[in-house]
């Protein structure tokens, strides 16, 4: 750019992004603030600038610690939050008189309002696990630890929640859009829900869309339209065997289409 030019935040005919505006683009992109447009000029920064690239790989490693940390507080309060309740459900068994009407009002006030708000809950997009086998680790934790203490729930993987698969075990989730499948051993990260996005420690996912989803891999991003396929990925490999659909995969060497019946390596 001339040095008499005004400066942009965005050269919208080249597409191109220099370290100052791709820096500052930066933090919005880990917190999921940019649109698909947005991202593309920014990737292809990364692409050609090891340093922004660094510098975003360590802001996400950052926010991963961050969520990770949260999530342990939360199921702290969550388990001193059943105690409570519990202990507080054991004093209002006892028998009085004098609360009976309130007792029986009570109870059906509040079961109005719970149904309401799960009815909202319900509605709002969400990553699910509807099948486990094997040894499978859900924010922590195995997946018998939440059935053990009695929640009826479905079992979530929120933002910032990693899931593990050992080796011989698998999980189905159902995402926005369609459904993902790991095959043991695997570990993933869920760093958005709507639209649903994943990092990808190490292993393998089989993906039904019918919306996108995209999944970030130490070797590049797999970004899916809708459409189904294989995804293997690790610290030294990255392949999609893809079978219909519409998706691409971007890495340092560039762009790749996915085409069905073809695998991709990287």
């Amino acid at each position: 750019m001339d040095s008499g030019d005004t400066p942009s935040f965005m050269d919208t005919e080249r597409q191109t992004l220099t370290c100052k505006e791709a820096r500052a683009r930066i933090p919005q992109h880990v917190q999921g603030g940019l649109s698909s447009e947005e991202v593309k000029p920014l990737r292809a920064h990364f692409e050609a600038c090891p340093d922004c690239a660094e510098n975003y790989r360590e802001l996400v490693e950052a926010k991963v610690d961050l969520g990770l940390h949260a999530i342990q507080e939360v199921e702290k309060a969550e388990t001193r939050r059943r105690v409570e309740r519990l202990r507080t459900s054991s004093e209002m068994s006892k028998p009085s008189r004098g609360l009976r009407v309130r007792t029986l009002i009570l109870p059906l006030f509040f079961a109005w309002i719970l149904i309401q708000v799960s009815g909202v809950f319900a509605q709002s997009p969400r990553i699910v696990l509807v099948e486990a086998e094997g040894v499978v680790d859900v924010a922590g934790r195995p997946v018998e630890a939440y059935e053990e203490l009695g929640e009826d729930d479905v079992l979530l993987l929120v933002r910032g929640a990693w899931c593990q698969v050992a080796d011989g075990g698998s999980a189905i989730f159902e995402v926005p859009g369609g459904r993902v499948s790991l095959r043991g051993p695997t570990a993933v990260l869920a760093e958005g829900v709507e639209p649903p996005r994943l990092r990808v420690q190490y292993g393998t996912l089989a993906l039904e869309m019918d919306g996108p989803l995209e999944l970030v891999t130490q070797r590049g991003v797999v970004e899916v339209t809708n459409g189904a396929g294989v995804v293997v990925a690790g610290p030294e490999v990255l392949e999609v065997s893809w079978d219909r659909g519409e998706g691409r995969l971007i890495d340092a060497r560039g762009e790749t289409a996915l085409v069905p019946d073809t695998v991709s390596r990287r």
